[in-house]
């Protein structure tokens, strides 16, 4: 092994090894933990945004009372709010789409 300095000894068979070196080149011992060759990339601890179940489920309560209330005013019909609740939960899901609250929930 020529001019390498032999400092560290395997401590399972005690062969000299060379400085530098992970495993011992008689029974394999390992004489140090490798080394990373890349360093792993800094992982993101803050918690992603959700929007709760409860947050959505309220705004599609709220607007099918103001579909609703909407409906009944125009038409003077409950029938008239009852479709206008129907067909407002398709926008309702729509706007809930585009603001992003569909990624996730508790």
């Amino acid at each position: 092994m020529g001019s390498t300095t032999q400092n560290v000894v395997c401590t399972q068979c005690g062969t000299p090894a060379d400085t530098g070196l992970i495993f011992c080149t008689k029974c394999g011992a390992t004489l140090r933990p490798p080394v990373p060759l890349v360093t792993s990339p800094k992982l993101d601890t803050t918690p992603a945004r959700t929007t709760s179940a409860k947050v959505i489920l309220a705004t599609f309560l709220g607007c099918a009372a103001i579909d609703f209330i909407w409906g009944y005013m125009h038409e003077r019909s409950v029938v008239a709010g009852v479709i206008a609740i129907v067909l407002g939960l398709f926008g309702t899901a729509w706007y809930v789409f585009l603001l992003g609250g569909w990624k996730g929930g508790n």
